[in-house]
């Protein structure tokens, strides 16, 4: 299957996009800073799926590594909203799918650990 046809690819496509096209909103003083670190480490998370989905060998620790990204983009994205840097409805919107996509590699990487370990798939 194409890296781009699986819904975690999708969706953090689109937490991407949603990050980009809200950069106008956060205020001046962390657009370029701590925000646009955020975009970095979200476009860091879109190329880790296409690791994960090519590498049985490295996908639990490619997951994990996702998974580290996205709980920082996860961290920044909070801070920012609790400080009034980026509105409360750009915030929601990415906590959303932030949510969405914590859980999908979450769910991929068990998944990838019973395959490894014997067990059944999940």
């Amino acid at each position: 299957m194409l890296s781009e046809d699986l819904q975690i690819y999708r969706d953090t496509y689109q937490l991407c996009k949603l990050m980009y096209g809200y950069m106008k909103d956060v205020q001046k003083q962390a657009r370029y800073g701590e925000y646009g670190r955020a975009v970095s480490m979200a476009l860091d998370a879109l190329d880790l799926i296409y690791v994960a989905n090519g590498s049985r060998q490295e996908r639990i620790a490619v997951l994990t590594r996702y998974l580290q990204l996205i709980g920082g983009v996860r961290s920044r994205v909070r801070l920012f909203g609790e400080l009034g840097l980026l509105p409360a409805k750009r915030t929601v919107n990415l906590m959303y799918l932030i949510d969405k996509v914590s859980k999908q590699a979450t769910g991929w990487r068990n998944a990838s650990q019973s395959q490894s370990y014997g067990g059944k798939p999940t």
